[in-house]
This record gives structure tokens, sequence and C-alpha cells, in this order.
């Protein structure tokens, strides 16, 4: 079997890149050891591109500085989304079962588990997939976590001189790499809200279950795109994250922003240049103030009473969409909250690439060694 080119370093960047907060925009490192890696060399036995984690079934060895630690055995190992995976050149037929492989990855914390999360994956020919190699590194903050590690796939981005693009709120945008603040929750929470964060249990999580993540906290997923067309009568909203589109209308009553419902009646205009949203009639939900990985490894639920103003405005060059936000609820929150996310400008032939969530892939969320092994063969939604 080849080298992964440089085990270390492919655990450097890995990390790096994902920082282990939302860079996957679903799954918090909670369930596993972040302080422990390990190298898993062995064969495929079954693979799946999917969403939110492609996943491996692996009768592999575990190897320490080179050397076999313990027996061949089954094990199971989480990757990224499909969307980033595509962006390496991953396919669902990348890897065949019966190829030689080698991961490096974090462990379950329970060691008695045989489940693992990927940071690089290694092919028999030594081709190493790795995000930090993406082709799709436009964001400032990934791609200072990708040179960082010495990364030589970064794309050329023009010069700050460089002629500037039009500063329109159309087009096509990356989101940031964020950092969030450790063991507190973001959001100002009353009794009520700190009483469901207190209380969050991992395994009734919406996440499990292919609930998506609400607004904001969808514009808190990394690496993904944004995609804003605007016309006369609506603006469309899509969200490589979940394949969420929402339809706001600019003029009449508000409407429903997309068929589920879970993300309220929207209405919109347009004020001094920017795209005001406003909304509210959400539904109750689990997660619909906050993710786990922005909220100090919890989820925030939200009521009825929620409502959030989204306000999209772009930098003179043309090339940052800020994303400013004023989210409430009373049953939850002490007063309201006000956030901020700039996202960076793709070429609008940048593709974006389809979700598609798997239950069985999101069940992965809150997985513990009690749970049915992953199922071989073909994967069913």
């Amino acid at each position: 079997m080849a080298s992964t080119r440089g085990w270390a370093s492919a655990v450097v960047a890995a990390i790096a890149f994902a920082g282990y907060s939302a860079a996957r925009a679903h799954h918090s490192g909670a369930v596993f050891d972040l302080s422990t890696m390990i190298e898993l060399r062995g064969v495929v036995v079954d693979f799946k591109l999917r969403s939110p984690h492609a996943s491996f079934v692996i009768d592999a060895r575990v190897f320490e500085n080179g050397e076999p630690k313990d027996p061949v055995a089954r094990w199971e190992v989480e990757w990224e989304s499909a969307p980033m995976l595509r962006t390496l050149g991953v396919e669902p037929d990348t890897f065949s079962v019966g190829d030689e492989i080698a991961i490096t990855a974090t462990p379950h914390r329970d060691r008695t588990f045989r489940f693992a999360h990927a940071l690089s994956v290694a092919d028999a020919f030594g081709d190493v997939y790795v995000m930090a190699n993406s082709d799709r590194l436009f964001s400032p903050s990934l791609r200072r976590a990708a040179a960082a590690v010495g990364s030589d796939t970064i794309v050329e981005l023009p010069s700050d001189d460089a002629t500037p693009v039009a500063p329109e709120i159309a087009g096509r945008w990356q989101q940031p790499l964020l950092e969030f603040a450790a063991g507190v929750p973001s959001l100002p929470l009353n009794d009520a809200g700190m009483a469901a964060w207190r209380n969050y249990d991992r395994k009734r999580s919406p996440a499990n279950v292919c609930e998506p993540i609400n607004v904001p906290d969808l514009f808190a997923a990394p690496f993904f795109l944004f995609d804003l067309a605007l016309d006369a009568r609506q603006a469309v909203l899509r969200s490589e994250t979940y394949g969420i589109v929402r339809t706001v209308p600019l003029s009449g009553e508000a409407a429903a922003a997309e068929p589920s419902g879970r993300f309220g009646k929207v209405s919109g205009r347009i004020e001094d240049g920017a795209l005001v949203v406003d909304s509210r009639d959400y539904p109750a939900s689990a997660w619909g103030l906050g993710i786990e990985e922005m909220h100090g490894g919890a989820v925030i639920p939200s009521s009825e009473g929620k409502t959030l103003t989204e306000r999209f405005t772009v930098t003179p060059d043309g090339r940052t969409l800020v994303y400013a936000y004023t989210l409430y609820d009373p049953m939850y929150m002490t007063q309201p909250y006000e956030g901020r996310v700039e996202l960076t400008r793709v070429p609008d032939d940048v593709d974006m690439h389809a979700y598609d969530c798997d239950l069985e892939s999101a069940a992965m969320w809150s997985r513990q060694r009690a749970d049915t092994p992953l199922q071989l063969g073909p994967a069913t939604r």
C-alpha cells in the first residue's frame, strides 16, 4: 500500500481546515476523542457518498508509528458530506469493495466502539483526499486554514487592486469558517432557554432525522455555497446545505418560504440597496434557534414566536456579501440577538452539489456502540 503522503501532515491539515466547529454543517466532534489520532489500514467493505456524512465500512488494523497495534477488525468510519467530497473529485464509485485504503481518523470516545471520523483518506495509488486540498477554497478563512498547513492546491484569486466586480447582491457565495466560544450558548437565553440547553439529549436532536438546520445558523456552515437570485418580483435564496431553497416575495403579502413550512412565512424588500427579509410564523423546532456547534455543545429550540430579520448587503468591491440578522424568540430569549456573517463571492459557474440527506447517515450524529451496524450495499433515504 502506498504512503499517505505524510500521515502527521495530513492529520494537521484536516484539523486546521475542519476546525471541529460547524465545518461539517451538521456534526460536532463531541462523540469523538479529538486528542487522539489513529491510522486504519485495510480493505473497503462498503462505501457510500452521501450527506450529512459519507461512510466507510472497512476491515482494517490500527497502526501506530507505522507498526500494527491490533488484529484486523471491522470499523465504521464517517467522512464529510457529499457536496464537500465532490470538490475533491470523490464520486460514488471512487472506492470499491476490496480496495486497499488508509484512513487517518479520530476514534469514538468509547474506545470499545470501532467508529471513527475520517480526517484524510488515501488509496492504494497514493492519492490522498483531505479537505485542505479542495479546489473550492474561496473564503479567506478557509484559505488561511489551508495555507497554514502548506496546501499546494489553493486557487489563485484576483489581487486587491484588480478591477472589482460589480457590487451586486445577486450571485454565488461561499460561507466562511467561523469561531465560536466553547462551553457556552451564544444566544441571550432566559430560564426556559437555559433549561433546554442544559437538558439537551443528543439522541433526540432533529439532526438524527434529516430535519434541516434553520436560519440563521444555516449560514454558519463553512465551505458550503449560497446563491442569491433577484428580480423585480422575488428573491430566491438557495443554500447548498440541506438543499434549502427559500422564495421571498418582494411585494404583496408574506408567503411560505418553501413547501415544508419549516422556514416560516417571509416577505422582502429592497432598502437602500440592501435586500431585507422578514420572517415569522415558524413551527416550533427542537433546534430552530441554534445548532450544537454554535452553542456550547447543545442545540437551542425555538417556538412559534420566533422572528428573524435578515439583511443582505455587498461591499463596494462586490466581493463580500454581508449577512446581518436579528433573531428573537420570547419563549427562550431575554432579548433580540444580532449576528453577522461575511460570505465570499465565487464564480457563477462553481457547482453547487446536491445534498440529499440520508437518514442512516444523519443518525450517525449520535451513534453509540449499541446502535445497529451500518447497512451494507446501496443507500436508502
